[in-house]
């Protein structure tokens, strides 16, 4: 359930599970350094039975972190095809353009935008594929044949700041989230609390409620604001400060999107 909507976020900017993946593994092996593995020596072999991950891939995290390069970026798909499209002779023409395919070829030899993408995509659906470019502006169709207009396929970026933001947002969720499913004994954790319509309810209604909630949230907040600032006394200056703050948010949920994927084909015809 987390991880749906980063996954429809990720998604949606281009980001292939590739580098998720990658990504991923950096993560577990900081946190297994940072809580599970206190010694001043790394041992690889240990983090790799906290983590699961291969003393290979443990090996390969470390020595990218300490080289400080970023992630080679994983072509998704759409960028695959593109690449291909530009550069072999197949489907290229004179000085390099990339021809202009009919969707389907029954000529042998002929190049076609299906044989593209099998070429280059794997088991990807080429229909699908094709509706994505022409989607991003990457290929327009012209008399009934598709043309490359773009070598780049790039889905619409967010910019820095919404990702830092978005980062931010996450970690200081579940961060209490999960302090609150692991504590000790009552009263240790952090303020957690929801309330929401045992019935759900239309979208008017949640309209009204969002307008509602901007005021009413905005003015808690402002009372906070000017409670952290009538309190700034009370830090001892020799003490470590740590960030804290009350977040807080509207959500609007879908039954639909929390079905299982099991639940999601059935009924429908797989190929």
């Amino acid at each position: 359930m987390m991880l749906k909507p980063l996954v429809r976020l990720l998604v949606s900017q281009g980001l292939t599970h590739a580098e998720f993946s990658e990504v991923a593994k950096e993560v577990y092996v900081e946190i297994a350094l940072r809580h599970f593995e206190p010694s001043e020596r790394v041992n690889k072999s240990r983090i790799a039975v906290l983590t699961g991950l291969t003393r290979k891939e443990v090996k390969n995290v470390i020595d990218r972190a300490i080289e400080s390069s970023a992630l080679e970026k994983t072509k998704s798909r759409p960028s695959r095809v593109l690449s291909g499209w530009y550069e072999d002779p197949k489907f290229t023409g004179p000085y390099g353009i990339p021809l202009e395919l009919q969707y389907e070829s029954h000529v042998e030899g002929q190049a076609s935008f299906t044989e593209l993408v099998r070429t280059y995509s794997g088991d990807m659906a080429p229909r699908q594929m094709l509706n994505e470019l022409l989607r991003s502006g990457s290929v327009i169709e012209v008399e009934g044949l598709y043309r490359a207009v773009s070598r780049l396929y790039e889905p619409t970026a967010l910019s820095p700041e919404l990702i830092q933001r978005l980062g931010d947002i996450g970690y200081r969720f579940f961060s209490t989230a999960a302090l609150n499913i692991t504590k000790e004994g009552q009263g240790t954790g952090y303020f957690e609390r929801a309330v929401f319509a045992n019935e759900g309810c239309t979208e008017n209604v949640i309209e009204l409620f969002d307008e509602y909630i901007k005021k009413r949230g905005q003015a808690f907040l402002e009372e906070l604001d000017i409670w952290f600032s009538s309190n700034e006394q009370r830090n001892e200056p020799s003490d470590q400060r740590k960030g804290t703050g009350l977040f807080m948010v509207h959500y609007v949920e879908d039954q639909s999107d929390k079905t299982s994927l099991r639940m999601l084909l059935q009924g429908r015809d797989v190929s």
